[in-house]
């Protein structure tokens, strides 16, 4: 059986539809920035590892009715329509949908692994996510040569993010709800004690 898939624009900018009509690639992973596909690969283990323990450790904390996800497809306004945060803290309920609306994005996190990501999560997904009113974003910088951070972006009365400063280790925050994250965990080899 032959399958048709919608074949894959170059150099032109991508509609919703067509991204949308794209075939599931689980080697790949497509999004829309700035009007054009944008494919990376899938996540290198410690972006995987470091996904995976933040989300047990938000799992464990979340109020009733909210649950972490991973690589949830994000339904946004602006010239990126479509993008996938690493992690996202939503109602439940949305695992029933095909993809998320920023509007049930409790807490938007994205994990920076090189200068290019880092590029990408401190600032255009930072303009882009501020811009559709996500109102809690944190980014997770996991670079080569110094300790885990965390960058945690708050939605103002302007709908700009005002930036905290970048923590190290075990940090604890009241907004969007009370947590306590390690994130000295997130990267290195699993303890067994």
């Amino acid at each position: 059986m032959t399958v048709e898939t919608a074949p894959i624009p170059r150099e032109r900018a991508i509609s919703v539809e067509e991204f949308d009509a794209l075939a599931v690639d689980t080697d790949h992973r497509y999004e829309i920035e700035n009007g054009f596909l944008l494919v990376n690969a899938r996540p290198a283990p410690p972006h995987s590892r470091a996904i995976f323990r933040l989300m047990l450790q938000l799992n464990a904390q979340l109020p009733e009715g909210l649950e972490a996800f991973s690589e949830l497809e994000a339904e946004l306004i602006g010239r990126s329509p479509r993008r996938v945060p690493d992690v996202v803290v939503a109602p439940v309920e949305v695992d029933e949908q095909t993809r998320i609306r920023s509007d049930q994005i409790a807490l938007a996190v994205e994990i920076a692994t090189s200068g290019e990501s880092a590029v990408r999560d401190f600032a255009i997904k930072a303009r882009e996510y501020a811009a559709n009113g996500i109102a809690h974003y944190w980014v997770i910088d996991i670079l080569d040569g110094a300790p885990a951070g965390l960058t945690i972006f708050t939605l103002d009365t302007e709908e700009n993010y005002q930036i905290g400063p970048r923590t190290t280790g075990s940090v604890t925050v009241s907004e969007p709800f009370p947590l306590t994250i390690d994130i000295d965990t997130l990267t290195g080899p699993r303890k067994t004690s």
